[in-house]
């Protein structure tokens, strides 16, 4: 069995939260290293929702504080939507952690790590903002030769969730992710496109619940929170946005990729954020990254949940 080097990035909210538990006993990947970002919420809660969760896995993989704002802007943030702390529920949660993050912060532990791996040898996978990641190849530009991909859950090729033009991670950073593109970086786009393919049901709410455990009983209550983000009186079907990303290291025939040029919008208007994606054929521009198209979401849903379930018996 081929396993990969696996960086995580994230901005733990519920989503994250499902995407880690769908990596941490996967037997072909290896969790190097953890870094937290600022992004559904502060970088204080999303450190401490990556512990919790970390924790609840039963992981000890090293995780670090990465950046508290983004390159250019003020933090923009959802708990709004997502709960408090971006990890809403309707009663359970995730028991605090015991541990604490790592002293050294995450720029320094994710350069550390990437100067002395082989070429191509780190898959880092992002499900939030990717301020930590471009700061790190801003600085270090010859970094780039050690990462395999940069697989990220962000953007769109259609339309935006945060405004009508953006979606939340690239709106939430959009110099980081112009950075990124501009580094070299093999990067694989999970937008919103692909994302709304893969939902979470009602029906996968009382699975959890069935299983009959308090460590069901938590994951369902957050599950059912989100279920209920629109109207609280009545669960819909919702995108699984964090958790796509991660099924794509694990299953990637479930997915079908095309290479595209992908800008994002950096001016301060109605536009900003926005992730404008060159998939014209014939070609109009070189590509410069591979972005998701489509996904069997139900095939991807039911190996996700296998690996949720593990964690709950």
């Amino acid at each position: 069995m081929c396993v990969r080097s696996v960086w995580l990035d994230c901005d733990s909210g519920f989503d994250d939260a499902l995407a880690l538990m769908v990596l941490a006993r996967a037997p072909q990947i290896e969790l190097v290293g953890i870094s937290t970002v600022v992004g559904n919420t502060s970088l204080d809660n999303t450190t401490a929702n990556t512990l919790a969760v970390a924790e609840f896995c039963g992981l000890d993989t090293p995780i670090y504080r990465g950046a508290a704002k983004p390159l250019a802007q003020e933090p923009q943030t959802i708990e709004r939507l997502l709960g408090a702390g971006a990890m809403g529920t309707l009663g359970r949660c995730f028991p605090a952690a015991r541990r604490t993050a790592e002293p050294v912060d995450a720029i320094q532990a994710l350069t550390a790590t990437l100067r002395s791996a082989a070429p191509r040898s780190i898959t880092i996978l992002a499900t939030g903002p990717l301020t930590n990641i471009a700061v790190v190849l801003l600085l270090h530009p010859d970094l780039v030769d050690a990462i395999d991909s940069v697989v990220w859950m962000g953007g769109s090729t259609t339309s935006g969730n945060h405004t009508a033009a953006a979606e939340f991670n690239a709106y939430a950073d959009p110099e980081a992710l112009d950075g990124v593109l501009r580094s070299g970086a093999a990067l694989r786009m999970f937008g919103l496109n692909l994302t709304q393919q893969v939902l979470i049901t009602p029906d996968h709410e009382q699975q959890l619940r069935a299983i009959g455990t308090e460590r069901a009983a938590i994951v369902a209550d957050h599950v059912g929170y989100y279920l209920r983000m629109t109207d609280p009186t009545t669960p819909r079907p919702a995108a699984l946005h964090d958790p796509s990303a991660a099924a794509y290291l694990l299953w990637p025939g479930l997915f079908e990729l095309a290479p595209a040029r992908v800008d994002v919008e950096l001016s301060r208007s109605l536009g900003r954020g926005a992730t404008i994606c060159e998939l014209r054929v014939p070609r109009k521009a070189d590509p410069n990254a591979l972005v998701a198209a489509t996904a069997d979401g139900e095939k991807v849903m039911a190996c996700v949940m296998a690996e949720i379930h593990a964690h709950l018996t």
